[in-house]
């Protein structure tokens, strides 16, 4: 598609409603792909998550974001809630690594978790800049980020079996005590605001150390220590819904997580993203009879029939 295609697909004299229309058609035709993309996801050996408030009409809501290396679900209007993170990720299905936040309706629901890192230090470093005068509050941060940096480097050590990734896991586990320990007293006792945040910091540190969520990276190195991809992916609709641009119905909500999930997950998989790539892409699906993204569910669920009989 050349650039005077283009000029002329963004000024085709169209209504509202017939805009409205194309839209309600292009994602019942996508609704396919976009349960596709929802198993997949579903599948995947790690899943990035994040979500963030949304609106629709006057009600609030959530926005969740999805993510494995070559997919993503978005999925507007939801609620942050297990039933809606059970259809999201059932748990007879997924059996992978969930990279996210300590949120509570995150906890205890997967095998294996990753707590992200990010969450973690930007709570330590805010006690940094609130109370720059009580200086173990910096002394905090400056040794929970050298734990952290002593876990990147045990997770890019190729040298590493996993016999010595569980022993470099074991020997970080005892640098969180290391780094809390000298400020027990505070922990222990809190008598300020800012010395009872400090001390739920430390205690949420000590509970994921017990649960086996804060070096699964290390484990496991091709996961990331946080899920700051999928908090990438929110940024955008964080902005539409800041000036409110979000969804007046429940219809409006699902036909956007339909078309963006599929837009967003193309864009992954090609080399270019453009216009002319798009419908390149889509137009190649009705040729085919099935998209990439039904073809790769098809290889998914061929390969773990193979791996049950095997």
């Amino acid at each position: 598609m050349c650039s005077s295609d283009l000029r002329f697909f963004l000024g085709l004299p169209i209504e509202k409603s017939q805009a409205d229309a194309l839209l309600n058609q292009l994602a019942r035709h996508w609704q396919a792909d976009f349960d596709a993309l929802c198993e997949l996801v579903a599948l995947a050996a790690v899943v990035y998550l994040d979500e963030t408030s949304w609106k629709i009409h006057t009600d609030n809501c959530s926005l969740w974001a999805l993510q494995s290396p070559l997919h993503t679900v978005l999925k507007f209007g939801c609620r942050k809630d297990d039933a809606t993170l059970d259809k999201l990720l059932p748990p007879d299905v997924f059996a992978g690594i969930a990279v996210s936040d300590d949120a509570a309706v995150y906890r205890g629901r997967f095998t294996q978790a990753q707590k992200c890192w990010a969450h973690l230090l930007r709570k330590a470093i805010q006690f940094t800049l609130l109370y720059p005068e009580k200086r173990h509050y910096i002394t905090f941060l400056d040794d929970l980020l050298t734990v952290y940096r002593e876990a990147k480097s045990a997770q890019q050590d190729g040298r590493l079996s996993d016999a010595g990734r569980q022993r470099a896991v074991e020997r970080l586990e005892t640098r969180i005590w290391d780094v809390a320990a000298p400020h027990q007293k505070i922990w222990e006792s809190p008598s300020t605001p800012d010395e009872r945040d400090f001390a739920n910091l430390v205690q949420e540190l000590f509970r994921l150390v017990a649960t086996n969520e804060l070096f699964t990276f290390v484990r496991h190195p091709e996961v990331e220590p946080t899920n700051n991809v999928s908090e990438r992916e929110l940024r955008g609709p964080a902005l539409c819904r800041k000036t409110g641009r979000t969804n007046k119905t429940p219809r409006g909500a699902h036909r956007q997580s339909v078309i963006t999930s599929v837009l967003r997950t193309v864009q992954k998989q090609l080399p270019s993203f453009t216009l002319s790539d798009v419908v390149s892409e889509v137009l190649s699906w009705s040729q085919r009879g099935l998209s990439r993204f039904r073809e790769q569910l098809l290889a998914a669920r061929a390969a773990l029939k193979l791996a049950d009989t095997g």
